[in-house]
């Protein structure tokens, strides 16, 4: 299958791809290669620049809610924008609101930045922002950290456990490949190379390991690899389509969607490849992953009943719930880091 084909199964890179053709002139684009080196900096992290009067503070839930709060991506405002809710599906809200395509949100470990992918600077890259009293601190662009060349895109953001590193998705000329960046756009380096498509990049709770998905072997397979791009090894070797891993808290299992069984379900393996699990049973399509900080629940986008929505499950499967309930498409829910 070609690249094009491939990136349909990604739902919120596909809705986003056709914005990477604009570019933005007088930027010096991603490089093709780079050195990687050992991700192992005791340093503080670096802090992307934001207007010095706001104070970031984070987007508690309502008073007796509890659960804590869930970013996800909706078209219920005509672009595809971020927003934020706490996990019984109350007090909805946008975090985002630019005539742009947003999407993939990564907390900071603190919780109090986000990284996503967006095509607000006239190509799809990724930027870092403060979230400030449940928005962002910036729409303009402001903490842009990739500058894709037209028509290759940077996306999948996901922030490393110790605040250091995001590690990302970026189109090359033959599939893509995973980097790494600090959060203030410096000391880029490329993790993976080769001609296949690698997306999806999770860190394991430690922040020795990333969990992504390649197709390298001829179908989509989840891999793990040490942080530095070394000692990759296949986790999963089924003709299906696997993708989007998600670690859970206490680094024991990698949940994951597959088609394995005919359509898109979540699943979860440890980060041996022993012990595959089942999560999900259901006609609907279940998609993106993400485990609640105590790591009791999983949060998960579906179209079971009709058009995709958040839902909420236990670690084990049961009990799912729906919490979003309109017209439009929600899909990639991710927890906010500091909620239990």
């Amino acid at each position: 299958m070609d690249l094009g084909f491939r990136l349909i199964r990604s739902i919120t890179v596909v809705l986003l791809l056709s914005s990477c053709a604009g570019g933005t002139p007088g930027l010096t684009p991603d490089p093709l290669s780079a050195t990687a080196v050992a991700v192992t900096s005791t340093a503080p992290p670096p802090t992307a620049t934001v207007a010095p009067t706001l104070t970031p503070t984070p987007p508690p839930p309502l008073p007796g809610t509890g659960g804590g709060v869930i970013a996800f991506v909706s078209n219920r405002t005509g672009n595809h924008d971020l927003f934020l809710m706490n996990a019984d599906g109350s007090d909805q809200r946008p975090l985002s609101s630019a005539e742009a395509q947003e999407g993939w949100v990564s907390w900071s470990p603190d919780g109090l930045r986000i990284a996503f992918q967006s095509d607000r600077s006239g190509a799809l890259n990724v930027h870092v922002v403060d979230v400030v009293n449940g928005v962002l601190a910036s729409e303009d662009g402001m903490g842009r950290l990739t500058n894709s060349l037209p028509g290759r895109g940077s996306w999948e953001p996901a922030w490393s456990p110790d605040g250091m590193w995001i590690a990302y998705s970026s189109q090359q000329a033959a599939g893509s490949d995973i980097f790494l960046v600090r959060p203030d756009g410096t000391a880029r380096q490329r993790l993976t190379d080769n001609d296949a498509l690698d997306g999806t990049p999770a860190w394991s709770p430690d922040g020795t390991r990333l969990a992504i998905f390649s197709d390298r072997d001829g179908s989509w397979n989840l891999y793990v690899m040490n942080a530095d791009g070394s000692q990759e090894r296949r986790l999963t070797a089924d003709a299906a389509e696997d993708s989007a891993p998600a670690w859970s808290p206490d680094g024991n299992w990698i949940a994951f969607m597959s088609d394995r069984d005919g359509n898109p379900e979540i699943y979860q393996i440890p980060p041996d490849g022993t012990g595959l699990t089942r999560l999900t049973h259901h006609a609907g399509e279940d998609w993106f992953p993400s485990w609640s900080p105590d790591g009791t629940r999983i949060a998960f986008s579906s179209n079971r009943d009709g058009n995709h929505e958040i839902y909420l499950m236990n670690s084990d499967g049961g009990g799912a719930q729906r919490i979003t309930d309109n017209a439009a498409e929600d899909w990639s829910p991710v927890w906010w880091p500091a909620a239990g």
